[in-house]
């Protein structure tokens, strides 16, 4: 139970960072993250039952999750936020693998997504780092790259 207060501060401390000192594409990431973290938070566990087969509603919160990650990913003007839609797409795996292994140890899946949110919390970490750093160096660090605007600089 430890790791679960350690993973909600670890990632509480990233989002605050990111959304105090991040660009829009990192505040977006960060609220993203923090609402599927309350959304995961607030579904029912029950030890004997839970994990045993595929958690429809830890499904549906990370279909969620990847769609947001997607949007930022694609209209973002920062490479990481594919890095990070990757690495939870490997999470969403994971419910693919329990549903078709029967055989799957309960733990281990429920072990497996949330052992990727760690390096994706990094990603944020880093994320917010770098656009901080070209902030520094070039006075600024435009957020978006919009498709509907690449015709207008034509």
């Amino acid at each position: 139970m430890t790791h679960i207060y350690v993973f909600n501060l670890l990632q509480s401390l990233v989002c605050l960072y990111a959304l105090a000192l991040g660009g829009w594409p990192e505040r977006s990431i960060a609220i993203i993250l923090l609402a599927a973290s309350v959304a995961t938070l607030l579904l029912p566990f029950d030890p004997a039952t839970s994990f045993r087969s595929v958690e429809k509603l830890e499904l549906i919160i990370d279909l969620g999750l990847m769609g947001g990650l997607i949007v930022v990913a694609l209209l973002a003007n920062r490479f990481w936020p594919l890095w990070l839609a990757a690495l939870h797409l490997l999470a969403i795996g994971i419910h693919g693998v329990r549903g078709f292994d029967t055989a799957m140890v309960p733990w281990m899946y429920a072990a497996a997504g949330g052992k990727l949110a760690y390096p994706m919390i990094g990603l944020l970490a880093a994320g917010v780092l770098r656009h901080r750093m070209r902030v520094a160096r070039y006075g600024r660090d435009p957020d978006w790259t919009l498709p509907w605007r690449a015709c207008d600089d034509a």
